[in-house]
This record gives C-alpha cells, sequence and structure tokens, in this order.
C-alpha cells in the first residue's frame, strides 16, 4: 500500500470513529475531507510538492478559519499583527489569511511519509483546537463576528 493509501486509510479509520464514512465528509470538487470542531470546520486535504531533484513530496493539510478579516484597514492591520505575534509565540501551527475569502485560518501541515495513526490524529486535532482557542483569543480582542 502507498503512503497515500495508508493516509486515506487512516481518513476512513478516523471518519468510522466518528461514526460516518470518508465518502460523506468528501468533496470532489475540492478534493478535501472536511470535520467540524466547535468553532470551525476543517479542510483536509493532500498536496504535492517537487523538490530541486524532481521528486514528489506529498503532504497533509488541515486548515480551519478562525476570523473573518475586516475591512477596516486599521482593525485588519491589528489582527494581521497579533497573527503575526502568535505565529511568532507558537509552534506546531501557522496562521495564515485566505486573501480570496477574507478569512484568517490555522494551518498544520506535515509530509504524509512515515506518518503514522496518531501523527495523523494529532495534526487534526490539534487544528481544530487551536480553531477553537485562536476563535475565541480573535473575538475576546477584536470582537465577536
Amino acid at each position: 500500500m502507498s503512503t497515500i493509501e495508508f493516509t486515506k486509510a487512516y481518513i476512513s479509520r478516523l471518519c468510522k470513529s466518528m461514526g460516518t464514512t470518508a465518502e460523506a465528509v468528501y468533496n470532489a470538487k475540492t478534493g478535501s475531507w472536511y470535520f467540524a470542531s466547535k468553532s470551525s470546520t476543517i479542510e483536509v486535504y493532500l498536496t504535492s510538492l517537487e523538490t530541486e531533484h524532481k521528486t514528489e513530496r506529498v503532504f497533509i493539510r488541515c486548515i480551519a478559519p478562525i476570523y473573518k478579516v475586516p475591512t477596516d484597514t486599521k482593525k485588519k492591520m491589528a489582527i494581521y499583527e497579533t497573527a503575526l505575534q502568535i505565529n511568532t509565540a507558537r509552534i506546531g501551527f501557522k496562521l495564515a489569511s485566505l486573501t480570496d475569502k477574507d478569512l484568517l485560518c490555522v494551518i498544520t501541515e506535515r509530509d504524509i511519509e512515515g506518518m503514522d495513526y496518531e501523527e495523523f490524529y494529532t495534526l487534526i486535532y490539534d487544528n481544530g483546537f487551536w480553531a477553537d482557542q485562536l476563535t475565541g483569543y480573535l473575538e475576546k480582542h477584536f470582537g465577536k463576528q
């Protein structure tokens, strides 16, 4: 079984433990699986990167929207500055913006090579945990949306 097939088997295993199927949470249009957390929806997908040696590395990536970026420039800059400070102070995730949707997101990712089920589960769990924590933090400092 290939590493990609193992990862898809992990997704099926996680879904089964949640009482659903991978097919039920999969969106063929986006090529992603979607899982609910308390405050967000976690999008999980596989993506590849070509190395300088012309080999392919496959990554699993989890993205959860956590805060709508306002149009007010001053407030937007304050939120981005806060996001950069959080990125500096914390490890294991990063904050980034999806500018086409005006959303601040928490992202976790890793190369799937050598990944076991516990690492897979932790990656998705951490994404949901930090989405919930950071949504609360941002709402406390910048207001609920």
